[in-house]
């Protein structure tokens, strides 16, 4: 996928300092480089540090200046130098042959480290699958520190867990993060012909509505809290044990790839695959290959769709204080970390959903108020803006056409649920489905122009989850 530019002059949000770091290096000067690789020591050296790793020291000379290393830091009690490169083709085995080489001054049980912005040659990596002297990393595990999807400490003390296990130096990003505690797929997810007595459907006219898939007694997977659609005939569900891929004409499922730990829903797109939400970075899934794409994203946040096919991350720490503190924060995904572009949202409430139409409107539904901007307006929402709120507190949202959004969530009576639509230009809201006894809802997906599917939980007073998945059509009058 490739980033688009903002149009008019939003203001940068504030991100993490690395972030900001990291971005900065990859924006080098032709003939600077010699200027950035003295930086980027001094980079990883603060992010080894931010990442809770001790005696952290950058361009440590060696005695009587014989040698130099880049950065030197101890892991528990375990000391470590690291060889930092960021060159424009792959590192070949003279990086490797040079840093083992600086062993032979140095105390025994110290251990190499190898850092390649630019990946490492066939050899190496052939290498590197049967010797464990020196520890290989690359672009992914540098991003996936900057981001903060994986602390320093943790990212070490994993390399070392796996590769202590199965041998070799190299570990890929997607093998050093939590894995999902799965077994067997469940079996338990049953079509459904007709509704569950206790738990109505009420369509409004011209809304229809079917019962798909629900959960029986045997659901043992904990909470979802997404839902996408693959573009195919598939659904993402968000769980507490990992991604399950699920049909919805058959009630089949199987786990994927990604990692445990996700939040919200999954975002798939025709340019930018499947973009997972994790600690505070978005990952994108392609096979069981993963690389992080958006980071620094603090908060509660989501990940949501935007004009020609574009990939967006919304994060809020709530409204905005007088001290700073809070605010919220716009994300254009790009192909790369460094690609990534995020803006603060001048919002002064609250947030509980967001959603960015087809023609760039980005709605806000606050508590009690909502608010409308637009990308070339510099996403500024002054408070003439706002207007009163649909009817319910959203738990999700869907934008669908060119200026609907969909919201899903408690009204406020009880147990119901409601389903309703915003005209995003007049905030009139348009009520399309009641939904009593439901417990919770989970998940907003599209379906084609018309439909969507909405997954909920009716698990009633049980402890335990019963999600259950609904089909539902839009009416042209309320999707304009």
């Amino acid at each position: 996928m490739t980033a688009h530019a903002l149009p008019g002059s939003p203001v940068p949000a504030r991100l993490t300092q690395l972030m900001v770091d990291y971005q900065g290096l990859h924006r080098c000067a032709p003939g600077q480089e010699a200027a950035r690789g003295q930086r980027f020591n001094a980079f990883l050296a603060k992010v080894l540090r931010w990442g809770g790793l001790r005696d952290v020291v950058s361009d440590q000379r060696g005695l009587d200046g014989r040698d130099e290393t880049d950065v030197s830091f101890m892991l528990g009690y375990t000391p470590y130098i690291l060889e930092a490169k960021w060159q424009h083709a792959p590192v070949d085995a003279n990086a490797r042959s040079k840093i083992k080489e600086r062993l032979e001054g140095r105390p025994p049980g110290v251990r190499p480290v190898l850092v390649s912005m630019s990946g490492f040659t066939a050899a190496v990596r052939n290498w590197a699958d049967f010797h464990a002297g020196v520890v290989l990393l690359d672009r992914s595990h540098v991003e996936a520190m900057v981001s903060g999807l994986l602390s320093a400490e943790f990212l070490f003390y994993r390399h070392l867990a796996v590769t202590a296990g199965r041998g070799g130096s190299y570990v890929p990003l997607a093998d050093l993060l939590p894995e999902p505690e799965v077994g067997l797929p469940p079996s338990f997810l049953r079509p459904l012909a007709q509704g569950i007595d206790g738990f109505p459907a009420i369509p409004e006219p011209g809304v229809t509505v079917t019962h798909v898939l629900t959960a029986d007694g045997a659901w043992t997977e904990g909470e979802t809290s997404g839902l996408a659609h693959t573009g195919g005939s598939g659904l993402l569900w968000t769980t507490m044990s990992g991604m399950l891929r699920v049909d919805p004409a058959t009630g089949r499922s199987s786990w994927t790839t990604g990692p445990a730990l996700c939040k919200g829903s999954a975002l798939v797109t025709p340019d930018s695959g499947t973009l997972l939400h994790n600690e505070e970075a978005v990952l994108r899934m392609t096979g069981d290959q993963m690389h992080v794409v958006g980071g620094g994203l603090k908060g509660h946040g989501w990940l949501m769709p935007g004009p020609d096919h574009t990939a967006w991350a919304f994060t809020t720490q709530g409204p905005r204080t007088a001290e700073g503190f809070g605010g919220h924060t716009l994300t254009l995904l790009g192909d790369t970390l460094a690609d990534s572009t995020s803006h603060e949202v001048d919002f002064a409430g609250g947030v509980h959903q967001a959603a960015l139409t087809r023609s760039g409107t980005l709605f806000l539904a606050g508590g009690g108020r909502d608010g409308t901007t637009r990308l070339e307006e510099g996403l500024h929402c002054p408070s003439d803006r706002w207007a009163e709120s649909a009817p319910l507190t959203p738990r999700t949202a869907l934008a669908v056409g060119e200026h609907t959004v969909l919201l899903a969530g408690p009204t406020g009576q009880g147990m119901e649920k409601a389903l309703v639509a915003v005209d995003t230009r007049t905030h009139r809201s348009t009520l399309l489905l009641r939904l009593p006894n439901t417990t919770y809802i989970t998940g907003l997906a599209a379906a084609g122009e018309d439909a969507v599917y909405l997954l909920t939980d009716i698990r009633g007073n049980d402890q335990t989850p019963r999600p259950h998945l609904l089909h539902v059509t839009i009416p042209a009058p309320a999707r304009p």
